[in-house]
């Protein structure tokens, strides 16, 4: 076989009697001799690796099995681990409770174009319709007889409204569905994957799609084309009833927010975080002193996307092509009232200066800021940068 056009990663957890089926779909695809499948686990105790090498075993294309101590639900982990697998330019996400049609990978690669994320969504099977559906009943396609047609009026009303908002310029919506997306390997690696510090359920998905969006990318719906058949199971573990009452809502809502995030397929370290310095700021011993200590590396070309910039508070001059701006006031009140709006930080003598929406740290407080800008263990950006000054 030639080098795959695809890499189909499908997550899992403890439902091995749905995986089984759900790669009995996948095993169908129209694209199959140019596919590759990775099944990311995110730790599963219990029969799943022999349904995979079951799998792998009949399977005309490669395929792949990882898996990961489990420490709760961790999608995000789990769906950065079977990119590290793949080797095909695209990948199309699949979660392991979703059924898909003989042509769903290949829409998703018809669809797909530059700058540009393909996404559908899912028909839900009740409890009993999903213990309805065996293998043979896949194969045979005669599932899609018990499909609901009011789940199918559901989509088709999701499609029109994501026309509309892709009419309207919406920069927000429609929402990026994580379980059911195609996208260039290449993208998904410019914003460094899905951001782990989600940890439990939801928000990851909203969080890539407002990174995806910082860098011009848009969401394609293709519910016209295709779209998954999720078979029932109770609620995952860590699912919150309210959204808004978990850890990952809280981390969502930060005020700073970097487009390649800084615990993804990676972990960034503070001298992989980029900073401009804008105006006389590049000639300003305070600015320069600042950021070597931070350990951040400065870039010069005003045109190249950087992760901060920062600029002295009687000038407050930004461009477009960062993610966090940030203030340096020192004492100068009255300037920081007059200074640019658009500021995601001040820095001042004893952190008091700054608008209510903005962070507002002392300059000799870099944990503070390593904590601001997303690092799970500020302390340990410090010591680390203590130890190589020594």
């Amino acid at each position: 076989m030639s080098s795959p056009a695809v890499t189909v990663v499908v997550t899992t957890y403890q439902m091995p009697e749905h995986l089984r089926r759900v790669l009995a779909a996948v095993e169908m695809q129209t694209v199959a001799s140019q596919m590759e499948v990775v099944v990311s686990d995110d730790g599963s105790t219990d029969e799943t690796p022999e349904v995979v090498a079951r799998f792998a075993a009949r399977g005309s294309f490669p395929v792949k099995y990882t898996t990961l101590p489990h420490d709760g639900f961790q999608l995000s982990r789990t769906r950065n681990q079977g990119v590290r697998l793949a080797t095909a330019p695209h990948i199309v996400f699949l979660d392991g409770d979703c059924l898909v049609e003989p042509d769903h990978v290949e829409q998703h690669l018809k669809s797909w174009r530059q700058n540009c994320v393909t996404n559908t969504y899912c028909v839900r099977l009740d409890e009993p319709t999903s213990q309805q559906v065996t293998v043979d009943a896949i194969r045979s396609k005669e599932y899609l007889k018990w499909v609901p047609k009011s789940e199918l009026r559901k989509l088709t009303m999701m499609q029109w409204k994501a026309w509309f908002h892709r009419a309207l310029g919406n920069s927000r919506k429609p929402a990026l569905r994580g379980g059911n997306m195609g996208i260039a390997k290449a993208d998904y690696l410019r914003v460094n994957g899905y951001d782990q510090r989600f940890k439990a359920w939801g928000k990851e998905d909203d969080d890539l799609g407002m990174r995806l969006r910082a860098l011009g990318m848009k969401v394609d719906y293709i519910l016209h084309r295709t779209r998954t058949y999720h078979l029932w199971h109770p609620p995952a573990d860590g699912k919150q009833q309210k959204y808004k009452e978990g850890e990952n809502y809280r981390y969502f809502t930060r005020k700073i927010r970097l487009t390649k995030c800084l615990a993804g397929l990676s972990d960034r370290s503070a001298n992989q975080v980029t900073v401009r310095l804008n105006g006389t700021a590049a000639d300003f011993a305070d600015a320069r002193r600042w950021v070597q200590a931070a350990e951040f590396a400065i870039v010069r070309d005003s045109s190249q996307r950087v992760d901060l910039e920062m600029a002295l508070a009687r000038e407050g001059r930004f461009t477009r092509h960062c993610d966090c701006r940030v203030l340096i006031a020192g004492d100068a009140a009255g300037q920081v009232n007059a200074a640019n709006k658009g500021a995601d930080v001040v820095l001042s003598a004893d952190g008091s200066l700054g608008r209510e929406h903005q962070v507002r740290l002392p300059l000799n407080e870099i944990a503070s800021f390593y904590a601001a800008l997303g690092f799970a263990d500020p302390l340990a950006q410090v010591a680390r940068r203590e130890k190589w000054a020594a």
